[in-house]
């Protein structure tokens, strides 16, 4: 949205509240955020880890989704009544609005699927309103193929359907001069600690790194719900030292460790639940900061990934490959620098955002 500003643009945004100034502009876009339940001091529903983990709290956070519905419309229909076209992020639960703004106001509206509303969808025998909400917005966008593919099996309209992957800001995700201890490899991982991010298999393959490479360190950095299993397995495999889990920086501070890596790995999986990785935006941006990488062959990473091109692809869950592509990463100079020099390039000509808000607005005009 900051960058279709930067086109000449009016831009709104309404967003829940989450704490702080309820309307403001930010970097060119207006933004707006709305309270969803009273007294204000009990809203838990949004922020903090998210929606999917906050409604685990307690009846009266669950309670709130009906009441995040209904101002949802209500703060629709009142502010947004005089857009020419709506964008809405995650349908459920957001895409409530903009249908009444369509029915009400003829507004057309657009939606954005980012993967785990269909998997949320199915496991809670929600298809049906996904459907619903979808189906009658004017165009999908999926975040990358594999999305589009669970869009197709959830029953969504295929003609609507078209693929736009999340993007990069290439101007502040770039490589610095920084300094790196040339005695040790630096591997760097960065998600929510969740099951479907893979950290376990990453940990687990690191003793098989080692016994081969002893310069090899791993850092994860990232917060979340597996934070303390993830840490007791380092105690168990004996890797105090080699591997730490740091939790969520600035993102100043990550541009550092990006640039400070040697080699930037997504373990991502298929988890329990069949839900898995939507694209992989930290990948993205670990290969615009000149740093190579490894994915787990799964979901939309193999959009980013193109096997020995610009990073290497590997199958999930075992460890014996993760490792022993570690280490042919680690011995090869010439495919680390290959990977790094295409790494870059492709990110900047598909996955900068200036790229990708040129082909949203196109989506916008042709409604």
């Amino acid at each position: 949205m900051r960058e279709i500003v930067k086109k000449g643009h009016d831009v709104h945004v309404l967003a829940p509240f989450t704490g702080g100034e309820t309307d403001y502009i930010l970097e060119g876009v207006h933004v707006e955020r709305f309270h969803y339940f009273y007294p204000r001091r009990f809203e838990k529903l949004s922020g903090r880890a998210g929606m999917i983990d906050n409604v685990k709290e307690g009846f009266l956070v669950k309670i709130q989704v009906l009441t995040f519905l209904f101002f949802n419309v209500f703060y629709s229909l009142r502010i947004l009544k005089n857009m020419d076209v709506i964008h809405v992020q995650w349908p459920i639960p957001n895409g409530l609005g903009a249908l009444f703004l369509k029915k009400f106001y003829g507004i057309p509206y657009i939606t954005t699927i980012h993967g785990e509303e269909v998997h949320l969808s199915k496991r809670y025998h929600m298809l049906f309103a996904l459907r619903w909400l979808v189906n009658n917005s004017s165009k999908t966008i999926t975040n990358s193929n594999a999305t589009r593919n669970f869009c197709l099996e959830a029953g969504l309209d295929e003609e609507k359907i078209d693929v736009i992957p999340f993007g990069v800001d290439t101007d502040f995700f770039r490589p610095l001069d920084v300094y790196k201890d040339e005695n040790i490899f630096q591997i760097l991982s960065v998600g929510y600690l969740i099951e479907r991010k893979g950290f376990e298999y990453l940990i687990r393959a690191m003793p098989h790194v080692l016994e081969k490479h002893e310069n090899v360190q791993l850092k994860i950095v990232g917060s979340g719900p597996l934070e303390s299993k993830l840490k007791s397995l380092i105690y168990e495999l004996d890797l105090t030292g080699k591997v730490e889990i740091v939790k969520n920086v600035s993102d100043e501070k990550l541009l550092m460790l990006y640039n400070s890596a040697d080699l930037f790995i997504l373990p991502s999986i298929v988890d329990s639940q069949g839900n898995t990785e939507g694209l992989g935006v930290v990948l993205l941006e670990a290969m615009a900061c000149g740093v190579p990488v490894i994915g787990s062959d799964v979901g939309g990473i193999s959009d980013i990934i193109e096997d020995g091109k610009n990073g290497v692809l590997v199958e999930q869950k075992i460890k014996s490959k993760l490792s022993s592509n570690i280490s042919l990463l680690l011995s090869d100079n010439e495919l680390r620098n290959s990977l790094v020099i295409n790494g870059q390039s492709d990110v900047k000509a598909k996955f900068s955002w200036k790229k990708i808000s040129d082909r949203y607005i196109k989506e916008f005009q042709l409604i």
